[in-house]
Order: C-alpha cells, then structure tokens, then sequence
C-alpha cells in the first residue's frame, strides 16, 4: 500500500492524514504512482468521497468491466490498486453506486440504457486535468466537466502532442445531407477544410464522424499535423449516423459488414465528394473508422478496392462474424476468397484488448486484429500494424487515427 494511504489507514482518516494524500494526488495528476518490475509502475486509483459503493471503469483493469474498490476502514477514501506498462494510456472515470454491477449479459439496447444511468453517476478523476468528454455525450446527454472521463498517460505511452495546441481548428466547416439511395435514408455529413492553398487535396472519409468531432476534437489535431509537416493538408469527411437511428443497435447493423452501407460510401458519397471538392484521386482517398467503424471501413475496402484504396482501422471489430453464418471473423476468412485488395492499410489495436467478447466466444479483439494482420500480410496488402497500451476506449482512438493518417498521408508516403 502507497505510504499516504498507510498514514490514513493508520489514523483512520484524519484531516492532516486527508490533505496529504490530496495533496500527493494533485502532484500525481491522478492516480498515485510506485515504481514497480522493470517497464511497469504499480498504480493506486483513490477516490475520496462518502458513497454506498464506488467503481472504476478503465480498459487497464478487468478489461474495462466495473471493478468495486475498496473503502479504507473508518473513512470515506475507496481504493483499488493496478500494475500498469510504462507504455498505458487509457481513459478512466469512477462511478458512485455503479448500474453496471451485477448485471449479466447485455444487448446493444440495454447497454445503452445502462452507460447513460451509469454517467449520471459518473465523475473524473478531480486531481486530474487531461479530460475528455463521455460517448454519453453524443446521445444529447448534457455532461458536466467534472463528470467526463480522465485521461492516464504514462511516460512512455503513445505521443499525444497533436492534441496540446492550445488553439482549436483553423479551417473552415461545412455540413450537408446526403440521402442513400442504396441504405434508404439520410444522414448529416460534416466536411472539414484544412487551411491551405487551393490545390488537389487527400481525402479522408470517417465513420462514427460525430465521435472524432465531439469528442476527439480530430480538426485541432489535423491541424497540428499539418503545420508541422507530418501530412498532407486533407479535406475530412466525417460521416454521421442516419436521422432518427436509435442509437447502438442502429450502429450494430450499419456497420456489420453492410453492402449497402458499403455501397453508400463508395458508389454515393465518396463520388460526390470528388465531384463537390478539388480531391486528389482514388490513391490519395482513405476510408477509416473504430472499432466496427474499423471493420466497415476494411469491408468497404474488399467490396469496392477499385475506389477505397487506403485504410484506417482502429481497434477493428475483426472478431464479427458469429451472428452472420455462426463462425467468428468473418471478414478476414473472405480474404482468401477476393483476388482484388485495397493498397495500403493502417491497422491499430490496444494490448489490453485481450478480454471475452460476449458476442463473439473465445476470440478477443487483440486476437481477431492479429488474426486479419497475419491473412492480410499473408495476400500481400501493405499493412502498418501497431499495438499500443492501450484499451478500447476514444483516448486510444485518437492517438490511433493521427498516427495512421501520419502513415498513410504523410509527406513522405507517397
């Protein structure tokens, strides 16, 4: 145990015991910190505050289910204790009288309803400043600051210097519907324009586009990006979810596998994007997306190679295909069977992805992503994978995604 939770264990939370470990809190941005085997640090996660029961949600433990911590005897400090790589970088947040616990099995609909209960009970780690607001956000939950999700960098995790300007993005935003004939509805498409001479530009299509907008704050660090060289200056597409879709479940069947989502982005979208823009060509063109955003976007790219030649997957739901013909990895078996492949690939996963996936028995995310690495590399797609320390969370994703664009539209990946 740290030595400030053995001072308040020792005197049963007295005040002078109290303000020693806010105060080792506040000088540890979060989570206090020993140094543990060589490449780990042992980590305590404390939350001070009187409750009926307190949970943390972080990928780092238990796969990011709720964990119960523990209250110190005679006190109203909760603890739980982790040994974290050097290399972590996940979000976390703690939950007074968490919804999640002792639930079973969850669809889509009543995970859905329990992450919105759950944020109404939510709070960010208070000794910590690097924040990011919660997926509830995107469901017009209005979320206070002190209730988003905390950010937990260790020294050598993934560079994040794309997001620490302190200005926001500098181009210029446009928005428009655009309504599928192939899906049968509409949907709102956000188009960002990286400042920049009037040029042919690359051009980047995003699924899950209010995510990277809302939550990942994508423009600010395309920006940075550009300033500093990294990569060429893009035009951005970030694709919204059809008017009235109701939510995960909706998500779940867009981005399955869909043919007629796929036909939507590459027979509608992106053709008319190309017409509206001064776009660069289907060469410079990437489809990308998370997690099932990850795995529609590589579908699109099988389905139709002769148009999305470059692909961004984050942590790709490669282990889908059990509800489809009641075998999982569905779309890395199709592999074998398509003799056309798109160009390049960025392809991204967290170690910490290793868990069960109910929907899927037996295979996790790390290994589904390992599994459709070694089939792609094994046909010849040029294929950069990356695992990181990381979880299945958005402070992932957004790392992800700039060092995938870096990849795939960097000034020297021409």
């Amino acid at each position: 145990m740290h030595p400030l939770l053995l001072e308040v264990e020792r005197t049963q939370g007295a005040a002078p015991a109290l303000d020693s470990l806010r105060s080792g809190l506040a000088q540890a941005s979060g989570p206090l910190r020993e140094p543990a085997e060589a490449g780990t640090t042992a980590l305590t996660f404390v939350w001070i505050g009187e409750a009926p029961q307190v949970s943390l949600q972080c990928g780092l433990v238990d796969h990011g289910n709720s964990s119960s911590m523990h209250r110190m005897p005679g006190t109203d400090v909760w603890v739980l204790e982790a040994i974290a790589p050097d290399d972590t970088l996940v979000s976390y947040r703690y939950v007074v009288d968490d919804p999640f616990l002792g639930t079973g099995q969850l669809d889509d609909a009543g995970w859905q309803r329990l992450m919105l209960a759950a944020q109404e009970r939510s709070f960010a780690d208070p000794h910590n400043p690097d924040r990011l607001p919660p997926l509830a956000s995107l469901f017009g939950l209005a979320v206070a600051e002190e209730q988003w999700e905390s950010v937990l960098s260790l020294p050598e995790a993934p560079d994040s210097h794309w997001f620490a300007a302190a200005e926001g993005a500098t181009g210029s935003f446009e928005r428009f519907e655009h309504v599928s004939a192939a899906m049968g509805d509409a949907r709102d498409i956000t188009v960002y324009l990286t400042p920049g001479p009037p040029v042919p530009r690359p051009l980047v299509v995003l699924l899950d586009g209010p995510s990277w907008l809302a939550i990942a704050d994508l423009p600010r660090a395309i920006d940075t990006a550009v300033r500093d060289g990294e990569i060429e200056a893009p035009i951005v597409a970030f694709v919204h979810e059809a008017r009235g879709s109701n939510g995960l479940v909706d998500r779940v069947r867009e981005l399955s596998c869909n043919r007629q989502h796929a036909r939507m982005l590459a027979d509608e979208l992106i053709p008319f994007l190309h017409s509206r823009y001064r776009v660069a060509g289907d060469e410079r063109t990437v489809v990308g997306g998370a997690s099932l955003g990850g795995l529609a976007s590589m579908f699109t790219a099988v389905e139709h190679p002769h148009v999305v030649r470059n692909v961004l997957s984050i942590s790709g739901s490669f282990w889908y295909g059990l509800e489809r013909d009641g075998r999982p990895e569905w779309l890395t078996r199709q592999l074998a069977e398509r003799p056309v492949t798109p160009r390049r690939v960025y392809q991204q996963i967290g170690r910490f992805e290793d868990g069960p996936l109910s929907l899927s028995p037996g295979v996790s995310h790390l290994d589904a992503n390992r599994n459709f690495r070694d089939a792609a590399t094994a046909m010849g797609i040029d294929l950069t994978y990356e695992e990181m320390g990381t979880a299945h969370d958005i402070a992932a994703f957004r790392i992800a995604a700039m060092r995938g664009l870096r990849t795939l539209l960097g000034t020297s990946s021409r």
